[in-house]
């Protein structure tokens, strides 16, 4: 019988590639996406084992319910694989990013994954299953106005960590993927956001923080060119499923293993020196003095 495998962030870009990567190698894929619109959109008839189900991971309704689905299959015999992908980005300095604003990219980008790992492990440990979360080369290194973002990677890194060691002996494997920019919608999402929460700079600040969001625009049009795609997440999710003992930690683009370079060979004084200079923070001290 195909694996069956539970894909959360479906409804576009990295998630919705890897589910129909999934379906076409064989396995059977229950991709999680928070509409009917969605649903409908991603539902195909060519491809058999590509299951749409709502689920939103900050609903414990919904995902009681996709489990329990998943359950009354006794043909699935358990879940092969978690694959937690959903996301949510907010591009802003912390000091600008209402306490709200970060709670809510906590409760998906590190709570959600939580919540799901704890609700699946049944399940997971019925079909001698793993998990695969999806971190960034921001779960490495905190970059200027992906504070928030950062920090909800940092800690699924920590949680990744702690579980690859707790659940070793029902051998579950807790791989995270830390992809650098890759070429999806999320960068139209982040223009409009820029674009927005630049005019919301109060006057009183602008000098400090209009050259570090400008900057910051200028790095999200070069990642809505970035060469890497959705789909060799894609593929290199599809290996982490098929190798037999998956690795703790897989890098994928030229910035994911630029940036870790840096962080191993600078001191932290002369990195944070260098951040400031590409993010425009430099520019900004000159402009106060």
């Amino acid at each position: 019988m195909p694996r069956t495998v539970l894909i959360t962030g479906c409804s576009s870009g990295i998630g919705q590639v890897t589910a129909r990567l999934l379906a076409e190698e064989g396995f059977h894929v229950l991709a999680g996406v928070r509409g009917a619109e969605q649903a409908a959109a991603l539902a195909d008839p060519r491809q058999p084992r590509l299951e749409p189900v709502h689920l939103d991971v900050t609903c414990d309704g919904q995902i009681d319910r996709v489990l329990a689905m998943l359950a009354e299959r006794p043909e699935a015999n358990g879940l092969f694989a978690l694959v937690n992908n959903a996301g949510l980005g907010l591009p802003a300095a912390l000091e600008l990013a209402t306490l709200e604003e970060v709670r809510r990219v906590f409760e998906v980008n590190t709570i959600g994954p939580l919540r799901l790992i704890q609700r699946c492990l049944p399940q997971l440990r019925r079909g001698a299953g793993r998990v695969v979360n999806m971190s960034s080369v921001n779960g490495a290194l905190a970059l200027p106005t992906v504070g928030a973002y950062s920090a909800s990677k940092f800690a699924l890194e920590a949680i990744s960590d702690a579980l690859r060691v707790e659940l070793r002996p029902w051998g579950i494997p807790i791989s995270l993927i830390q992809p650098g920019q890759i070429n999806t919608a999320i960068f139209a999402k982040g223009r409009a956001a820029l674009a927005e929460r630049a005019g919301q700079i109060p006057e009183q600040l602008q000098a400090g923080y209009g050259p570090l969001y400008a900057r910051a625009r200028r790095y999200n049009e070069r990642g809505a060119q970035s060469s890497s795609s959705p789909e060799r997440v894609a593929r290199l999710v599809l290996r982490v499923l098929r190798v037999r003992r998956p690795k703790a930690r897989y890098k994928l683009g030229f910035d994911a293993y630029g940036l870790a370079l840096l962080q191993t060979v600078l001191p932290q004084r002369l990195l944070d020196r260098v951040l400031a200079r590409a993010s425009g923070v430099l520019k900004a001290c000159r402009q106060m003095r």
